[in-house]
């Protein structure tokens, strides 16, 4: 399937592909301003919601609520969340025990698999750590 894109679609598209990791939307926004991008906000949000509607970027929450984006390359991972400081930490990019049986299932139901996203919420060692001095000293 062929997508033509606008331009500002291209520069939001061109300047993902440069990315090494995620953003947000105003980030993106901002960084474009910075490169001379003549682009509202809106246009960003528009063409993120666009692009992640094409299975071209994926969109992942974190547990503060933000929405980060990311173009999709071959492989995908997962994160590992803290719920106390928010802190996320990236799964080696290989491991996903659920990708096959997940394609396989997708295929036995027509399903066109553009991603998915496992996401992993507790505590991280600083803050299990502090959980644990917290509770000695009661």
């Amino acid at each position: 399937m062929f997508v033509k894109f606008t331009k500002n679609q291209q520069n939001i598209l061109e300047f993902l592909k440069q990315l090494k990791g995620e953003i947000t939307a105003q980030d993106l926004h901002m960084n474009l301003k910075e490169k001379d991008f003549k682009i509202g906000l809106a246009t960003v949000y528009r063409t993120l919601k666009y692009l992640h509607l094409q299975g071209i970027i994926q969109e992942r929450i974190t547990p503060n609520g933000e929405s980060l984006y990311e173009l999709i390359k071959d492989s995908h991972h997962h994160h590992l969340n803290c719920v106390n400081c928010g802190r996320s930490s990236l799964l080696k990019e290989d491991f996903c025990p659920i990708n096959k049986q997940l394609t396989n299932w997708c295929a036995s139901q027509n399903f066109k698999l553009y991603y998915h996203t496992l996401e992993f919420f507790g505590l991280c060692e600083h803050c299990q750590n502090e959980v644990n001095k917290a509770n000695l000293s009661n």
